[in-house]
């Protein structure tokens, strides 16, 4: 079980180290996302869990699925049963799944959780899971770390994909080279996917060695991100090395929106 606390350690690090790269993406400045209250609260803690499971070999009690699929789940609400187990609690949560090649979809988890770890489990926590094959209504908490680094990845990048975001551009944010840029000229364009405002930005790109070039290029954004896009503004951006006309916005992703990218 003591894994099960590493896992839940990784994933607070891991989601809160990818949140500046998700800002880039889907709204526009990791810098933001870092000074972000919660953004260090996550780290240390997460790095805490991972320390006292190889420590401690803390265990908690839960319903196991011998075998599944790996998928995250965000908590939508928690209450107790009324039971405990070795004086520890016993709750149900109330879930949105997402896992590769699905639609996010609700269900129901009971599981023993230690009273000094409900903390872990407040709504809007991301928690790591395993689905049964059999019954994808059925799941339980990953204690073999099955959710690795690798699929919260790929799973961001399909969500990301479904969100309206152009996989040219999902790797462009991944490979690109990183600049600044100068919000010269917004135009909003009109709605887009999923309540995404649609704009066309005029951008003037600094690379790292001191050269600037000009782009024009239509994006969407959150509405709560457009704040960070106003003329005059300076962005992070990443640009395609071979096409320094292909640009992808790095903007500040906030706690809600990353749950609310794994809800959807």
């Amino acid at each position: 079980m003591s894994r099960f606390f590493g896992v839940i350690g990784l994933l607070m690090v891991f989601g809160t180290g990818l949140s500046p790269a998700v800002a880039q993406w889907l709204w526009d400045d990791p810098f933001m996302a870092m000074q972000a209250w919660w953004f260090k609260p996550m780290i240390f803690t997460g790095i805490g869990l991972m320390i006292l499971s190889s420590i401690f070999g803390t265990s908690l009690g839960q319903r196991k699925i011998k075998s599944g699929m790996p998928a995250v789940g965000v908590v939508q609400s928690i209450q107790q049963t009324g039971t405990y187990i070795n004086e520890q609690p016993e709750v149900r949560m109330a879930l949105k799944v997402s896992r590769q090649g699905r639609d996010t979809y609700a269900t129901e988890l009971r599981t023993i959780i230690p009273l000094t770890s409900l903390s872990q489990f407040q709504p809007g926590a991301i928690i790591p899971l395993v689905v049964s094959e059999k019954d994808e209504r059925k799941v339980g908490l990953d204690q073999n770390g099955m959710v690795s680094q690798e699929y919260m990845q790929q799973l961001l990048n399909e969500k990301m994909t479904q969100q309206g975001i152009a996989p040219e551009m999902v790797d462009i944010a991944r490979t690109g080279e990183k600049a600044l840029a100068k919000v010269m000229d917004v135009t909003p364009m009109g709605s887009g996917h999923n309540g995404n405002i649609k704009l066309q930005l005029k951008l003037s790109i600094t690379k790292p060695n001191g050269e600037t070039f000009e782009v024009t290029t239509q994006k969407e954004i959150l509405p709560s991100a457009l704040s960070q896009v106003q003329q005059g503004h300076i962005i992070n951006v990443f640009y395609s090395k071979q096409d320094p006309s292909k640009v992808a916005l790095a903007l500040q992703v906030q706690e809600e929106q990353l749950n609310q990218l794994f809800s959807s």
